[in-house]
C-alpha cells in the first residue's frame, strides 16, 4: 500500500484544425485531462468572429430561449472549425426564428389574455352578493370609462382620486380595484398603483350579465384559449424538428462552453496541437475515447516541460476518496508527502465514534448521510461516522441517550469517567508516534532520511522513552541515551561553533518536547467530549422520566435528542478535524503540491442561455 501521491503524466496531442472542438470535448468527457499550454508557444488559437456570432445567439437567446427545447450534445455530429460550426447553427436558428415568429407572438398574446381572464375569474368569484351587470362596464364611455386593477395583497394605497367610483374586492393572493370615472383619472390612478407593483387588467368587450354570466362566459373563453395554446405548441413543436434546433442549440452550446474553457492553444492552418496533464497514467481511456469518437489524433508521453509544476492524483480506493477532503483543507500533498486518506479512513470515525458513541443517535446520522451522499459525495463522511457512533455505543452502552436498554461492551462513561478520558490519551500518542513516522518515510522521500537519524529519530526515541517512563521508570536510561544522540546528531549538521550549535539544539528540543506533550494532552478533549455528550444524554433521560406524562416524556427525549445530534455532532465534527489538522497534521503534511483540476465538459441543460 503506497501512501504517495502520484504526478500527472504530460501529454501532447496532435489533431486537426477541423477536430479540435470535438477533441477537447471528447477529452473533457473523460474527466482524466488538465490542458496547460506550453510555455514559449508563439502561435494562438484565436476567435474574433467566433465572439461576434456569439453575440447575435445572445441576443436571440434573450427572446426566444423560453420557447427552445432542451439541446442535444453529440460530439460524433459536430466536425469542422469552431466558426464553421456556429455558422452553421446560426443558420438553422435563424430560419427557426424566421418561422416561429408570429407563432411565438400569437402564443404571448394567448399567454397575457389567459393570465389576464385567470385573475378576472378570481375577482368574480370573490364577489359573492354583486349584482352589477357588467355589461355596463365593458359599453361605458365616451365621458365616463371603467377599468380593473389587480395589485399585489395588502398593498399600501395612497388616497385614491376623489373623481373616482372604486369598488375594492380582496383575495388571498391579489387585491382588486373595480373604479369608474373620466379617462384621465383612470391613467392618472393606473401610473399610480404602478408604483405598489398594480396593473391594469384588459377588461373584454364580450363580457355581459350579471356575476355568474360573466363567470360563465370566462370559463368557456378560457376553454377556447387552452385549445389554441395547444395548437401553437404543437406548431413550435414541428418547427424545432423540422430545423434542428436541439441540435443547433447543442453545437452552440459546444462553442461556447469552448471558448470559455480554451483560452489559447497551438494551431496551424490545419493542425492543432494540445497539451497538458492527465490523471489516466497508461493512457488507455484517453486513447479508447479518442478512437471510439473516429477523432484524427496522434498522442504521445514525453517528459513534462521543466518549468511545469506537475499536479497530484490521489490514488486512493473508493473508501478512502471521502477523506482527501482533509488533507486539502491544507493544501495538497506532493509527491514526497505522505497522502493521510488511507489512515484517516480509520482515523476520523474513531475518534467521532467515541465522542459521539450512542446505537440510536449513529444511526440517524448514519441514514442521513445515506440520503444525502447522492446531492453531497462529502456526506459519505456521516455514514462512515455515523457506523462508528453506533459501534461505541455498544461499547458504552448508550441507546439515545438511555444506558438502561443495553449493557455496556465497557463501561458507562459517567460511572467510569478516568479510564474513559485515559483511552484517548494514549490513542493520542499512537496518533502523534504514526504522525512522526510518516514524517521519517517522507525524509527517505526526499533524501534526506540521514538528517532524520541523526536529529529527529532522536526526537522521537526521547519522547516515547519519556511517556513509557510512567509505566516503566527503567525506560528514562533510554530517554538519557536518546538526548546524547540527539546532541550528537546536531553537531554532526553543524560541526562549526559547537557550542553555539549545541545550545540551539536545546533550546529547538525543549520546544518540541513541550509541543508533543502538549498535542498528546490536546487528546483528553476527546474523552473530555465523550463524557459531556453521555452527560447531556443523560440530562434529558433524567427530565423526561421525572414526568408523568407518555406524551410529555415523549417530546422532550425527541428534543433532547434532536438538539444532540445536531449541536454535539457539530462540536464533535469540529473537535475532529481540529484534532487532525493541527495535532496530527503537523508532524508531517505541508501541502506543497498542486491540485489536479481536470476540464470539466459541456453539459445537458433545458436553459439555453449562455453562461459566460
Amino acid at each position: 500500500m503506497s501512501l504517495r501521491p502520484v504526478s500527472a503524466r504530460w501529454f501532447e496531442l496532435l489533431t486537426t484544425r477541423d477536430d479540435l472542438t470535438v477533441a477537447v470535448e471528447t477529452l473533457a468527457r473523460t474527466g482524466r485531462v488538465e490542458l496547460e499550454t506550453q510555455s514559449g508557444i508563439e502561435a494562438r488559437f484565436t476567435m474574433p468572429d467566433l465572439h461576434q456570432r456569439m453575440e447575435e445567439y445572445s441576443r436571440l437567446s434573450d427572446r426566444y430561449h423560453a420557447y427552445w427545447p432542451k439541446i442535444e450534445l453529440d460530439t460524433a455530429s459536430a466536425p469542422g472549425s469552431p466558426v464553421r460550426i456556429v455558422d452553421g447553427a446560426l443558420k438553422q436558428l435563424r430560419a427557426w426564428v424566421h418561422d416561429a415568429a408570429a407563432v411565438v407572438q400569437d402564443l404571448e398574446a394567448q399567454l397575457g389574455e389567459q393570465h389576464d381572464l385567470i385573475l378576472l375569474s378570481e375577482m368574480l368569484g370573490s364577489q359573492q352578493d354583486s349584482e352589477l351587470d357588467y355589461s355596463l362596464l365593458t359599453n361605458a364611455g365616451p365621458v365616463m370609462f371603467a377599468s380593473v386593477f389587480v395589485l399585489p395583497p395588502d398593498s399600501k394605497l395612497k388616497t385614491l382620486p376623489g373623481s373616482l367610483l372604486i369598488m375594492r374586492t380582496q383575495t388571498a393572493r391579489h387585491d382588486f380595484i373595480l373604479a369608474v370615472g373620466p379617462g384621465d383619472d383612470l391613467d392618472a390612478l393606473s401610473t399610480d398603483l404602478s408604483i405598489v407593483k398594480g396593473r391594469r387588467l384588459v377588461t373584454p368587450k364580450w363580457l355581459h350579465g350579471d356575476r355568474d354570466a360573466a363567470l360563465e362566459q370566462i370559463d368557456d373563453h378560457l376553454s377556447g384559449i387552452e385549445k389554441q395554446l395547444d395548437q401553437l405548441h404543437e406548431k413550435l413543436t414541428v418547427l424545432t424538428e423540422r430545423h434542428q434546433l436541439s441540435k443547433a442549440l447543442g453545437d452552440i452550446r459546444r462553442m461556447d462552453w469552448f471558448m470559455t474553457h480554451i483560452k489559447s492553444l497551438a494551431v496551424s492552418e490545419n493542425f492543432a496541437w494540445l497539451t497538458g496533464w492527465t490523471s489516466d497514467l497508461d493512457g488507455n481511456q484517453i486513447n479508447a475515447a479518442l478512437t471510439r469518437n473516429n477523432i484524427r489524433s496522434l498522442v504521445h508521453f514525453p517528459q513534462a516541460p521543466e518549468d511545469c509544476q506537475p499536479p497530484m492524483v490521489m490514488k486512493n480506493p473508493w473508501w478512502a476518496q471521502p477523506f482527501e477532503l482533509f488533507a486539502n483543507l491544507l493544501g495538497t500533498p506532493s509527491q514526497n508527502e505522505a497522502d493521510p486518506s488511507r489512515v484517516l479512513a480509520v482515523m476520523v470515525p474513531l475518534l467521532f465514534g467515541y465522542m459521539f458513541g450512542d446505537v440510536g443517535q449513529g444511526l440517524v446520522i448514519l441514514l442521513a448521510g445515506i440520503l444525502l451522499q447522492r446531492r453531497w459525495p462529502i456526506a459519505k463522511l456521516l455514514v462512515v461516522n455515523g457506523f462508528a457512533a453506533m459501534i461505541f455505543g455498544f461499547v458504552f452502552g448508550s441507546v439515545f441517550g438511555s444506558e438502561n436498554v443495553i449493557s455496556p461492551l465497557w463501561v458507562h462513561p459517567i460511572e467510569q469517567p478516568l479510564p474513559v478520558l485515559m483511552v484517548p490519551l494514549a490513542g493520542g500518542v499512537v496518533i502523534l508516534l504514526l504522525g512522526l513516522m510518516l514524517n521519517a518515510a517522507e525524509s527517505w522521500w526526499q533524501g534526506k532520511f540521514v538528517r532524520w537519524l541523526q536529529v529527529e529519530a532522536a526526537i522521537v526515541v526521547l519522547y516515547a522513552s519519556l511517556i513509557a517512563s510512567y509505566f516503566w521508570p527503567g525506560s528514562l536510561y533510554i530517554s538519557l541515551l536518546a538526548l546524547i544522540w540527539y546532541l550528537i546528531g546536531s553537531v554532526l549538521q553543524s560541526p562549526h561553533a559547537m557550542l553555539k550549535t549545541i545550545a540551539a539544539s536545546v533550546g529547538s528540543l525543549l520546544e518540541n518536547l513541550f509541543q508533543l506533550l502538549i498535542n498528546t494532552i490536546s487528546f483528553v478533549r476527546v474523552g473530555a467530549f465523550a463524557l459531556a455528550h453521555a452527560g447531556l444524554s443523560m440530562a434529558f433521560y433524567t427530565m423526561a422520566s421525572a414526568t408523568n406524562s407518555m406524551i410529555l416524556s415523549f417530546l422532550i427525549l425527541l428534543i433532547g435528542n434532536i438538539i444532540i445530534i445536531l449541536l454535539e455532532g457539530l462540536v464533535v465534527t469540529i473537535q475532529t478535524t481540529r484534532l487532525i489538522l493541527f495535532e496530527f497534521f503537523i508532524r508531517f503534511l505541508r501541502g506543497t503540491g498542486r491540485m489536479f483540476r481536470p476540464l470539466t465538459a459541456p453539459t445537458d441543460t433545458s436553459d439555453t442561455r449562455r453562461t459566460t
